[in-house]
């Protein structure tokens, strides 16, 4: 589950990161990340020293291994279910059924942040169809043959905390849809294959950034992935691109112990650049408004969209994966070829 790198502008060093919660609903994120708001500049980033990013045991991982485990086992049961004909209300209450039946809670179920005025997230998943980039409301929305699913889960257990989020093609997708979902996946699975310690995390952004953008796709970059831990959002910030306030105020170096919640998410549309300003040169993300759900960010254009991630532990040869069934998650190496988009 991500947060906006404009709504964590606000947050004292410590304080834990809220989702998208500073847009009011029918307004386009793209304006407050442009800065109609001043209380959500940019500028306003924690200097990177103020901010603690948690170093966990070894007994630390393993509680959050477990809580991985029994969120990837929710998204199986998620994967299985989501079919034509069902809603996406009934997605997630598979979810929710396979969380309790693991001894977990719903991480989602009942969510503010620090964003008060917003309603507090009714269900147990964000589930968001074509549009709908990200923290989808679940309920009445029945899905289609063609349609692409993102599914995001969190989990609770025994204190400890996991998120993940798949992407699913249901049935006959078309080949730019298909194109942009591996995208989405080659971008996490080219980002975990290069963590290890001392790799500063804007090498990894610069390169899945590079995926994405000789694929011809376009990366939501509004929205980053987290630091995990005993809370769903903790420091530091995560992005799969980089510009310069991220480069100069957020970036860090990886150490064993780091657990990150890594996810790309990607849009079926080419990506653009500022032209001026602090922004000239630099990625920006396709125009997005918040719905008046509170939550469902939807992407302007109707263009289609996903949304992968793992939570994953940087260990001191490389990187573990812990949003999976199994117990042994290192991974290898993965190419990122053959995901290009058609024309």
């Amino acid at each position: 589950m991500s947060v906006s790198p404009t709504t964590a502008s606000r947050l004292e060093p410590g304080t834990t990161l809220p989702r998208e919660g500073s847009v009011l609903p029918g307004r386009r994120v793209s304006e407050v990340r442009s800065g109609a708001s001043k209380s959500l500049s940019r500028k306003s980033l924690p200097p990177r020293d103020a901010r603690r990013i948690e170093l966990r045991s070894s007994a630390d991982i393993d509680g959050m291994a477990r809580a991985g485990a029994l969120a990837a086992e929710a998204l199986r049961a998620a994967r299985a279910a989501c079919v034509v004909g069902t809603t996406t209300g009934d997605i997630e209450r598979v979810v929710r059924t396979a969380i309790l039946a693991g001894g977990g809670e719903p991480l989602f179920l009942g969510y503010r942040g620090n964003a008060g005025a917003r309603p507090a997230f009714p269900a147990s998943a964000c589930i968001s169809v074509n549009e709908e980039l990200v923290h989808g409301v679940p309920g009445a929305r029945v899905i289609r043959d063609g349609d692409v699913v993102a599914i995001d889960v969190g989990v609770r257990l025994d204190g400890w905390c996991a998120d993940s989020a798949i992407t699913v093609c249901v049935g006959d997708v078309g080949a730019e849809c298909r194109a942009m979902v591996a995208c989405a996946e080659a971008m996490l699975a080219r980002a975990i294959s290069l963590v290890r310690p001392g790799v500063r995390w804007s090498t990894i952004a610069r390169e899945i950034e590079r995926i994405a953008e000789l694929a011809g796709f376009a990366i939501a970059v509004d929205f980053v992935g987290h630091g995990i831990g005993r809370e769903l959002h903790e420091p530091p910030q995560v992005p799969c691109s980089v510009d310069r306030n991220f480069l100069e105020r957020g970036d860090f170096t990886l150490r064993p112990g780091m657990v990150l919640a890594i996810e790309p998410m990607v849009v079926l549309a080419r990506q653009e650049r500022g032209t001026s300003g602090e922004r000239a040169g630099e990625l920006v993300s396709p125009a997005c408004t918040l719905a008046a759900d509170g939550w469902t960010v939807v992407v302007d254009s109707g263009a289609p969209s996903c949304h992968v991630e793992h939570t994953v532990v940087v260990t001191r040869d490389g990187a573990r994966i812990l949003t999976v069934a199994s117990t042994d998650a290192r991974v290898r190496e993965t190419s990122d070829g053959g995901y290009r988009r058609a024309g």
